[in-house]
């Protein structure tokens, strides 16, 4: 084992006060569980429901983004119960939820969501974060026949990692205020797309633009022109211990099916990984808490991206909640 490994930590244990206070998480929020049917065909993504929690605000004569902050999550507190639900700050929003969901899937069952994390005294607790590997002007893949999620509730099912208790988290919010910052994200992404578009130079001569080169410059110009969501995905761990990092790894091998052939847009998974064991729980308390925080690693997602990323799964599996007939 090298230097680095033995001085930092991917993991620490909580004692009773710890795991007490990652149990309360954001109590004040509403969290809705969502079932969804057995048997049947789901929407291979949720562009109504996202249109319908867009609500911007900015505050500060427009300078600070106000707007609410959702969160859906893919929660496995033991291995025979994969759960989803979303956590939103405001009563109307949650109202909104149900209306739009009964819309896109009317067989859908609502129930109670959980709060806080997974664990208890002696766990220890760890996780990860999804980053991209290119950069955020190039969208993820936002076309499916079947809903993506699939692929992650898949990796998920009772007889996966049976020792770990796992909470995915995708953290959304409609990217607002801040004028300057919004700018220079579009300026830079419009030099973008000027630059696929034109002739490339080369040793001898130039070169027009190449049909994939055509195509990229469509999908980030198409980003650029439409909302947008700052948005977070993390993994959080208890249980694993040392195979924390493995654990990482092998949940981010769901969310390849997100990478877009046309953009090389895709995730890349970063443990959390720190010098003071403490840093790890400020980790899991941000998860509990559901806010951005300094655990985040954020990136704009586009409606159809993050429609994608908050699909319900359809594949029929033994630890998945379905609604009732």
């Amino acid at each position: 084992m090298s230097l680095s490994h033995q001085i930092l930590n991917t993991y620490t244990e909580v004692n009773e006060d710890e795991a007490t206070e990652l149990r309360e998480g954001t109590p004040e929020k509403y969290t809705v569980a969502v079932k969804p049917p057995k048997n049947k065909s789901l929407p291979a993504t949720l562009g109504q429901l996202v249109r319908g929690l867009t609500e911007i605000q900015s505050s500060f004569f427009g300078v600070k983004n106000a707007s609410p902050t959702a969160a859906f999550e893919i929660r496995r507190d033991i291995p025979d119960s994969l759960r989803f639900q979303f956590t939103l700050p405001t009563k109307r929003l949650e109202r909104k939820l149900r209306t739009h969901l009964a819309t896109e899937i009317p067989d859908i069952g609502f129930g109670s969501g959980a709060d806080g994390l997974p664990v208890k005294e002696g766990d220890t607790v760890g996780g990860g974060i999804l980053t991209l590997g290119r950069l955020d002007r190039y969208p993820l893949r936002t076309e499916f026949d079947t809903p993506p999620t699939n692929s992650v509730a898949s990796a998920l099912h009772r007889h996966a990692m049976q020792d770990t208790r796992v909470v995915i988290q995708v953290l959304f919010r409609p990217v607002a205020g801040k004028p300057l910052r919004r700018w220079y994200w579009k300026r830079r992404a419009y030099q973008r797309i000027g630059y696929l578009r034109k002739e490339k130079e080369k040793l001898w001569g130039n070169r027009p633009p190449t049909p994939r080169e055509r195509k990229q410059a469509d999908a980030v110009e198409e980003k650029a022109g439409t909302r947008r969501f700052h948005t977070s995905i993390r993994f959080f761990i208890a249980g694993a211990g040392k195979y924390t990092p493995s654990r990482v790894k092998e949940l981010a091998g769901g969310f390849n099916v997100y990478e877009s052939g046309e953009t090389g847009q895709y995730f890349d998974a970063v443990t959390i990984t720190t010098l003071r064991e403490k840093r790890l729980l400020n980790f899991s308390d941000t998860v509990a808490k559901r806010r951005f925080g300094y655990w985040n690693r954020s990136f704009q997602a586009s409606r159809n991206e993050l429609a994608g990323l908050i699909a319900l799964p359809d594949l029929t599996q033994e630890n998945i909640n379905y609604s009732k007939p």
